[in-house]
């Protein structure tokens, strides 16, 4: 590479740096990849669907894109690629140490980990972060925002604390276990005296004597002040900690009590039940899957012709006509949903399946005569 193309690179680096999105894309963030993953693709669409979008993905799937989707489903991939990239950080976050110190400061979500343990409540969590970033935003930033809060002050104040701590103990000789188990002590005054017996360490022979002559008034014994002051630090830290995992247990119990994804896979985690893995789906199969569950022209048709001898329509007023076509179309996608009742059970992939098709029959009303 010559100095020039160096120079170019290092360039395109720092306006990389500077862009809220770079170019290119995050691995598993380009629409490509995410079109030849079922489950991504499947919650793209329900994104789509939920922004008011819903027949874009239909038309990306047959390839009868229009001019202005090109921008739409650029839009719509940034937004979905923030939304994957929190779910992956909360997820990193959502350890079995993190997890077992919000049920120790939350009893009712303690009870939910001592039911399935803290692996399997973390997968069940985990697994519906991304579904719900789309479906349930407000509950999803709710647990993003108290377990990043809980981090930031994890790995900020409360670990310069414990910095603080550790090199004053260095400093002064003693170690970290015989300062826990100073004030560990229950007794007062034998607190105290423990805590005395750490600072004189450092105190120096020379002062010791002199303090001792003087009655205490000649010097000032700052290491004992400042293993006192440690103390309520670290109190005030350890407090603190709890407050914030007592927060999160909070979200996460209601989360799962109200959501019933979340109360579906936890209970699924409960009973051992396994979703067998199966491999990503390229685009193809997706077509495939959901050119099974396209309208069956002939039998809509008769099943119209069917209703309209039934319901009498020939003879119903306009008005009344309008009515009964309403009623078939519910009777059809109820029809659908019934049929459909035991294939995919309720995730998200079955209702795109669901949505597209109710979709094809409301499209059907004026074309029925």
């Amino acid at each position: 590479m010559g100095i020039i193309d160096s120079f170019r690179k290092s360039k395109d680096e720092k306006k990389d740096e500077n862009k809220e999105h770079p170019t290119p894309p995050p691995e598993g963030h380009v629409l490509v990849e995410i079109l030849q993953d079922k489950k991504k693709f499947g919650l793209f669409s329900m994104l789509l669907g939920k922004d008011g979008y819903g027949d874009l993905a239909l038309r990306l799937v047959k390839g009868e894109l229009k001019g202005d989707d090109i921008g739409l489903l650029e839009q719509e991939r940034l937004a979905f690629s923030e939304k994957l990239t929190k779910s992956e950080k909360i997820k990193k976050l959502l350890t079995k140490e993190n997890v077992i110190g919000f049920a120790r400061n939350h009893p009712e979500f303690e009870k939910i980990i001592n039911l399935v343990g803290p692996e399997k409540a973390i997968k069940a969590i985990q697994g519906q972060l991304e579904e719900i970033s789309i479906t349930d935003e407000n509950r999803f930033d709710n647990i993003s925002d108290s377990i990043q809060t809980y981090d930031s002050y994890k790995n900020g104040k409360y670990k310069e604390v414990n910095d603080r701590v550790e090199k004053l103990c260095k400093d002064k000789n003693i170690t970290p276990q015989e300062y826990l188990d100073a004030l560990a002590i229950k007794d007062p005054k034998e607190k105290e005296k423990a805590l005395k017996e750490l600072s004189k360490r450092t105190y120096g022979k020379f002062k010791s004597t002199i303090n001792f002559i003087s009655r205490g008034k000649w010097a000032k014994n700052t290491t004992l002040e400042g293993l006192k002051t440690s103390e309520i630090s670290l109190e005030d830290s350890v407090a603190e900690l709890d407050n914030y995992q007592r927060d999160i247990g909070s979200v996460l119990f209601y989360s799962i009590s109200d959501n019933d994804d979340m109360r579906k896979a936890m209970s699924n985690e409960l009973i051992n039940e396994r979703t067998p893995e199966k491999p990503k789906t390229g685009l193809g199969d997706i077509k495939q899957e959901i050119g099974e569950n396209t309208l069956d022209e002939d039998k809509f048709g008769a099943d119209w012709e069917a209703f309209k001898e039934r319901e009498a329509y020939g003879a119903a007023y306009d008005n009344e006509q309008g009515a009964l076509k309403d009623k078939f179309l519910s009777e059809q996608k109820e029809a659908y949903k019934k049929k459909n009742a035991n294939v995919g059970g309720k995730g998200w992939w079955h209702s795109f399946l669901a949505i597209l098709f109710e979709g094809k029959i409301n499209s059907k009303k004026d074309t029925l005569k």
